[in-house]
């Protein structure tokens, strides 16, 4: 009888071990589901890191760089001048979108005027970056001499477009000084920049009574569009909301104008137009990773 009674002691000593091994075993199920719930909630709606892989924002990031980006919904996110991430708002880009990086230089309700020197935005001038390229006119009177000295100072033909008497080419700022030196009074005289016109644009603020006319609609033609879908019809410097003409639109967000701090390759406002809240992942906060140990844990600003 007592051998009995030690022997069912034991089994019990097993059961009751293995139900504690169980037991510990589901807490750390639940622990690391509960981990991996909240590290996907922060990524999701928080903060997420991401990687540079293009040079549009040279010098403030470089490509392979690694940052973390505020995702949060909050006042100031994106903030005017804040370096941002952002996706393209064009709807043939819905399948695959990439990701875009640029500066917010506008908020809902700013007013842009535009021009070869830059932008002005409520009156305040931000020039255009140094990397920006112009367009410039070179008379075909000064062809030779200018081509000559443009191959001794390394410096690309960029988009030649032919004109009767002349021909167009891109430039940065930069470029045209070192030019400008190295010229003689006739070279400098047949060398001069392209005046592009000026335009007044007022980023869309959600509610706000839009009027739309024609240098709007072409800025706009595309949020409309993402708003509206089939229901906008455009024709001759007209919008047609169900068949109905229009000379002002109600935007249901609010929308950005963002830019890259370097023009080379970037795709921007310049080429999508206004950005809609919807489409910004928000402020970049942090480069945690880089090359270059000068961005290396450096706030991005």
């Amino acid at each position: 009888m007592e051998f009995v009674g030690t022997e069912c002691s034991d089994g019990q000593a097993r059961i009751d071990l293995m139900k504690q091994r169980l037991i510990s075993f589901l807490k750390w199920i639940a622990t690391l589901v509960v981990a991996v719930g909240f590290v996907l909630c922060v990524r999701q709606y928080c903060v997420a890191s991401y990687r540079v892989s293009t040079q549009t924002m040279e010098k403030a990031l470089h490509e392979g760089d690694c940052i973390l980006v505020n995702k949060l919904r909050i006042k100031n996110n994106p903030g005017k001048g804040r370096a941002v991430l952002f996706s393209s708002p064009l709807l043939r880009d819905t399948l695959h979108t990439p990701l875009l990086l640029g500066r917010c230089i506008a908020v809902p309700g700013d007013t842009i005027v535009a021009s070869g020197e830059g932008y002005v935005i409520n009156g305040h001038l931000l020039p255009n970056s140094p990397h920006t390229y112009n367009t410039y006119v070179v008379d075909n009177s000064i062809e030779v001499n200018f081509m000559k000295l443009l191959h001794s100072l390394n410096i690309p033909l960029r988009d030649r477009k032919i004109a009767p008497d002349s021909f167009y080419l891109k430039l940065t700022v930069p470029e045209e000084n070192n030019l400008r030196r190295q010229m003689d009074a006739e070279t400098n005289n047949g060398f001069r920049k392209y005046k592009d016109e000026c335009y007044t644009l007022i980023v869309p603020r959600k509610g706000m009574a839009y009027r739309l006319d024609a240098i709007a609609l072409v800025a706009c033609k595309d949020a409309i569009y993402h708003e509206t879908g089939n229901m906008a019809h455009f024709d001759k410097d007209k919008l047609y909301i169900d068949g109905r003409e229009t000379s002002f639109f109600y935007f249901d967000e609010d929308y950005y104008w963002i830019l890259s701090d370097n023009s080379t390759g970037a795709v921007d406002s310049r080429h999508l137009g206004f950005i809609p809240r919807s489409h910004i992942i928000g402020n970049i906060l942090l480069c945690w990773y880089s090359k270059d140990k000068q961005h290396l844990f450096k706030w991005v600003n």
